[in-house]
């Protein structure tokens, strides 16, 4: 999802800055921390960046993010946050399960042609290469926004095992975001978005419905 369509958030939300001031200042250092990744790789990110992108000493930044590791978590945290609620409202939307996959496969990819999600992920995912943390981060990440794929195979086919709708999910959440590079911003095989919209919507359906998802050995 592009990482500046902001989700507005709980004025009670967060561990730190508890009044409306200190959280529009968190969301102010959160684009920012997003546009500095996404301008000058992972490479460049570091607190006092981010810090002088909002305007603020660093000191006064890590008021509300105290470290590195705290900055990208909240990052993180606020991406999938906002994946989740527009993935909500296509659940509400769908008249049946299929259609909901079918809704969510075609807002995940689409969103792949946004520039911010061309670069930010990729950034994110190089980033998570150098830092066990970030990695772990990236991890549950993905995890919570697997979870959606897997609730709906359950769904569409009850006699699946919950191990077997995790492996579709996996296998979908993989193939949609190994277009990235391809199909994303700018790219060559941009025009082919649609098309591999419904090859990757056809794909997830048949096994799904067919049930022939291998079990993990070992």
């Amino acid at each position: 999802m592009s990482p500046n369509r902001l989700s507005e958030q709980s004025e009670t939300g967060g561990k730190r800055g508890p009044y409306k001031a200190g959280l529009e200042r968190q969301k102010q250092i959160l684009v920012e921390a997003r546009n500095l990744l996404i301008e000058e790789g992972y490479h460049n990110f570091s607190i006092r960046k981010v810090a002088k992108r909002v305007g603020i000493s660093a000191g006064n930044l890590q008021h509300h993010f105290a470290t590195r590791d705290e900055l990208v978590a909240a990052m993180l945290d606020h991406v999938i946050s906002v994946y989740l609620l527009r993935l909500e409202e296509l659940k509400k939307e769908a008249s049946s399960p299929k259609e909901c996959l079918q809704n969510v496969i075609e807002f995940v990819t689409r969103d792949l042609q946004t520039r911010e999600t061309t670069i930010f992920f990729p950034e994110i995912w190089s980033l998570s290469n150098h830092d066990d943390h970030i990695n772990k981060l990236m991890e549950h990440m993905y995890e919570v926004y697997r979870k959606v794929y897997q609730d709906i195979s359950l769904q569409m086919n009850p006699d699946l095992t919950v191990e077997q709708g995790r492996l579709i999910a996996l296998f979908i959440s993989a193939t949609i975001e190994g277009h990235t590079m391809f199909i994303g911003y700018q790219k060559s095989d941009a025009y082919a978005c649609e098309p591999v919209i419904k090859m990757i919507v056809n794909m997830a359906v048949q096994i799904i419905e067919s049930g022939d998802v291998p079990l993990v050995s070992g």
